[in-house]
């Protein structure tokens, strides 16, 4: 998988898009300024469990796989031999959640038609719409959400891909 991410993004090394990690937990935030994601050990907006210490691929998709004026895409994957999980962050600092909500379906499903058409995915498709909240100390609070069964269908028909409103995904 990695030398056909490597021939579709010849940059994806020089530009630090793609980590593997064998952490029993990590986190995910997105940054504001730079629009990209990052690993972090604290704090983060996105939470992965990896109990068994499996190794797992984190991608940096918008603003490093591709150009930030590309803001259509999702914000970043993660993958190990089973599964490949798409991620949307959003942060509810406007209020506008169902307007966010719409925004992350639309950049999942343009990443997902994008991958599935230019590289030979094995894995299980997953993809995750994650709201946060910012809190006055800067952190992130999780907001749950409830799930809109209509777009879950869309996904599991069209895409082949389970669709979740999480901030957590557990390997």
């Amino acid at each position: 998988m990695i030398n056909s991410l490597k021939e579709l993004f010849p940059h994806i090394e020089e530009n630090g898009c793609i980590e593997i990690l064998l952490d029993k937990e990590f986190a995910i935030y997105d940054d504001e300024e730079d629009k990209r994601c990052y690993l972090t050990e604290e704090n983060g907006q996105f939470i992965v469990l990896n109990p068994r210490e499996e190794k797992i691929t984190f991608l940096s998709v918008d603003a490093c796989l591709f150009d930030s004026s590309d803001g259509s895409r999702s914000d970043c994957i993660v993958y190990d031999e089973e599964l490949f999980c798409f991620i949307e962050l959003k942060n509810c600092k406007n209020k506008n959640i169902k307007a966010n909500r719409s925004k992350a379906k639309k950049q999942l499903i343009a990443t997902i038609d994008f991958f599935t058409k230019n590289l030979a995915l094995e894995q299980k498709l997953e993809a995750y719409i994650c709201i946060s909240c910012s809190s006055d100390d800067a952190g992130f609070i999780m907001t749950p959400r409830a799930d809109n069964m209509e777009a879950i269908s869309e996904f599991d028909e069209l895409y082949n891909t389970a669709l979740f409103y999480k901030c957590q995904k557990k390997f």
